[in-house]
């Protein structure tokens, strides 16, 4: 358990000083601020546009950046031959897969955090059709150019990783810009807090991102035999088949034997994508969430198993 925690520590340190986590982050994040101004000639629906706009950045985003940095963190260090270096010591190859993985899963909960507290920003910002609510719109746009700009500050004067420091600002200060506006009423409708944040999307959100913590399983598995390109793509089709799988396979569930397998084995993409209970003012239920919980947990691990035996019958150089 040692060796896990530290590899699985070092991963999630590898994982936020990689560029591509700074660029994905900065993008999803951004993209949720300025969904207000995106979107025009809502027909009055100007909140629930802006909602599953934010939410569809935040699995899309989230799927990407676990693909990626998953991949990396076992198939770069198995390129280079610094695995090698890691399993000399008494680490095993299923603790070493693991911990890769749940490394990238810990830095991607930050990452979920920020996207959760940026779309509640967001939603408030653009909950009225051609006026912008500056009390949640403010605090929000002022975190990416202050964060970047401390983080540009701390790698002069400190000589600190520019990309860590960045993103840590970015997820830090999305929820402090959260707890700004939440102090603060609506202007328009004069809610107070609890009652000026729809509360509603935080469950929501947390169920857009659990995809992410499963493509980071399935990136660390496919990594053992494939290299990095290979492995995104890879994850990329599987979870976008699994978006589609249901109403495309869904008709010949009873008829076709193959159509069952694909439906069983690929991620159901639906499954998290609850954006309809809001609709409809029910909100996401514990029990729904605990048991979308269980079933990433259970198919990420899954993909991990599948993975240690690939990886106990590889060569490492």
């Amino acid at each position: 358990m040692h060796a896990f925690g530290a590899i699985a520590r070092l991963a999630a340190l590898e994982t936020v000083r990689r560029p591509v986590c700074l660029l994905v982050t900065l993008a999803t994040l951004a993209g949720t601020t300025l969904m207000p101004f995106f979107l025009h000639y809502t027909l009055g629906d100007a909140p629930r546009a802006v909602r599953d706009s934010a939410l569809a950045l935040l699995y899309t985003g989230g799927v990407l950046l676990a693909a990626w940095s998953a991949a990396e963190a076992v198939g770069g260090e198995l390129r280079r031959g610094t695995a090698a270096l890691a399993l000399a010591k008494p680490v095993g190859r299923g603790a070493y897969l693991a911990g890769k993985a749940c490394g990238v899963a810990l830095a991607l909960a930050g990452h979920a955090a920020a996207s959760v507290a940026a779309t509640l920003l967001a939603v408030r910002a653009g909950a009225v059709e051609w006026h912008t609510d500056w009390t949640a719109a403010g605090p929000a746009l002022a975190v990416a150019p202050l964060a970047l700009a401390w983080a540009a500050w701390r790698n002069r004067r400190h000589g600190r990783p520019f990309a860590s420091a960045a993103c840590g600002a970015l997820w830090i200060g999305y929820p402090l810009a959260l707890a700004v506006a939440a102090c603060r009423a609506e202007p328009a409708g004069g809610a107070g807090f609890p009652g000026n944040l729809d509360w509603a999307i935080v469950p929501a959100g947390a169920l857009a991102a659990l995809p992410s913590l499963m493509a980071a399983a399935a990136a660390a598995a496919l990594a053992v035999r494939l290299n990095t390109v290979a492995t995104v793509s890879a994850c990329a089709a599987v979870f976008s088949l699994g978006l589609v799988s249901g109403p495309l396979l869904g008709a010949h569930w009873d008829a076709s034997f193959p159509a069952r397998a694909a439906c069983a084995l690929l991620p159901d993409g639906q499954a998290f994508w609850l954006t309809d209970a809001l609709d409809a003012g029910r909100g996401v239920p514990g029990g729904y969430l605990a048991g979308a919980v269980a079933y990433a947990a259970l198919w990420a691990g899954a993909c991990l198993a599948l993975g240690v035996q690939a990886f106990r019958r590889s060569e490492i150089p």
